[in-house]
């Protein structure tokens, strides 16, 4: 959610702003390694814009790299090799982060780009832009037939993807956001009614505020409030939540609501949650495609 992606911007922050870009790889096809020489060595960020995994990180996974790099990765390595991350920019607080990039044209003579990783479900997408707010390219190009109301292609002006229509919750004043919850009627879930609400929540923390009220939803408001210090603290908890040892979610605080059915295990950094969460995922997902693949071989035999 945009709160984890905050969390995540400041942290990478730290260690990125004025690192140079040594190397760009894209071992698959949603993939993008950059190697990148910082403050503290050299690092690996890993960004992902497959839809449903999309995601920037540091990462100490292992990538096999194709024989011959995609089109997109030589794009990248031709406009990203030698340039320094000059800042990292969160718009509006959306689930999106872009890259400000200090680099060189073919003469040498500096310019401004920017990499921009937008992590918004379908709309998942991976674009390199020149410092005329023109877009060079991107992972996935969409055209009129794709989306009447925003195309991403080569050479178009780069536009932020329309924002929604609801209150940010935590610009929301307590006050204002008690007079919204007086407002309830119960025709529907109160955890339905704050997603519905307000942006910059997710499902899996509307169901928690919920919970956390304990069954009496007149400490919903309280909730609200305790959840929205938290946040404008920057008093953030990388957390993986786990079923039967396998991983199922994360988030930026605690998560008590399944009880004893899931088991949560805390990390030291958001770029460390995320680096286990998705190699442990991919991995199970590797097995569970193999034992597939062998239970049809069994099946048919």
């Amino acid at each position: 959610d945009s709160v984890t992606v905050s969390a995540l911007a400041e942290e990478l922050r730290a260690e990125l702003i004025g690192a140079k870009i040594d190397k760009v790889q894209q071992p698959e096809r949603d993939t993008v390694l950059l190697t990148i020489r910082g403050r503290s060595g050299n690092l690996r960020l890993a960004v992902c814009g497959g839809v449903g995994n999309a995601r920037v990180h540091l990462t100490s996974a292992g990538y096999e790299n194709p024989a011959q790099p995609p089109m997109f990765c030589m794009l990248l390595r031709k406009h990203l090799c030698g340039a320094r991350i000059a800042a990292l920019e969160q718009p509006e607080r959306e689930r999106i982060l872009i890259f400000h990039l200090d680099a060189y044209d073919e003469m040498g003579a500096p310019v401004q780009k920017k990499l921009a990783v937008e992590m918004i479900g379908r709309g998942t997408n991976i674009i390199l832009i020149d410092g005329e707010e023109r877009i060079i390219d991107c992972l996935r190009r969409v055209d009129s037939e794709m989306s009447a109301l925003r195309q991403v292609l080569p050479g178009l002006i780069y536009r932020l993807p329309l924002q929604q229509t609801k209150p940010d919750f935590f610009e929301v004043s307590p006050g204002e956001s008690r007079r919204m919850w007086s407002a309830y009627d119960g025709q529907q879930s109160p955890e339905k009614w704050l997603l519905d609400s307000f942006s910059c929540l997710s499902p899996l923390i509307c169901r928690e505020l919920v919970y956390r009220c304990r069954g009496c939803l007149e400490n919903l408001p309280d909730a609200m409030d305790a959840l929205r210090d938290t946040v404008l603290a920057g008093e953030f908890t990388p957390w993986m939540l786990l079923e039967d040892g396998k991983p199922r979610d994360f988030s930026f605080l605690p998560i008590s609501q399944y009880g004893q059915t899931m088991t949560g295990e805390r990390f030291d950094s958001f770029s460390a949650l995320l680096d286990a969460f998705y190699t442990r995922r991919s991995k199970a997902e590797e097995i569970r495609r193999r034992t597939a693949a062998l239970r049809r071989s069994v099946k048919s035999a």
